[in-house]
């Protein structure tokens, strides 16, 4: 067994290698399940009323304050290229060099202990945004489920 991987503030956490054990959190949104890290996982609250921030970039949804400090919020559907929406339902906390970042989902379904397969070997059509921003897949209650990097997500 291999010593836990630490995570140095600035540094991208490397994604894990086929066939490599990790945690995941699992979200559903737009009928698609994602998969990010559990260590980058900072909980999820209900979605509540943004502030809007002029001239930002489209996938910031605005602004809100989460314990004293201002969290920024993202809309994963536009980060990822898809369709669907309707209002916010959840927003999940992600851990971004010492920050949080929330991210609308419809919901946070499972945390898992998986070795994620390679992307190549998915049997469904990912959009151009969901296979840019993934690294790997796994099945969960028979439904594909897709790793997503947070990196690639908020560069």
């Amino acid at each position: 067994m291999s010593p836990p991987e630490e995570e140095v503030a600035g540094t991208e956490v490397p994604e894990k290698a086929e066939g490599e054990s990790g945690r995941f959190t699992i979200i559903g949104l737009s009928g698609w399940y994602f998969a990010l890290p559990l260590e980058r996982s900072a909980g999820s609250m209900e979605a509540v009323t943004l502030t809007r921030v002029p001239m930002a970039p489209e996938a910031v949804l605005g602004l809100t304050h989460l314990q004293g400090r201002i969290l920024t919020v993202l809309d994963l559907r536009h980060l990822l290229g898809l369709e669907g929406g309707g209002p916010p339902r959840r927003f999940f906390l992600v851990e971004d060099e010492g920050e949080q970042v929330g991210m609308v989902v419809d919901s946070v379904e499972d945390i898992v202990l998986v070795a994620p397969l390679d992307l190549e070997s998915i049997q469904v059509e990912l959009s151009p945004g969901v296979r840019a921003n993934a690294w790997g897949y796994f099945q969960w209650r028979g439904q594909p489920v897709v790793n997503l990097s947070v990196e690639r997500l908020l560069k």
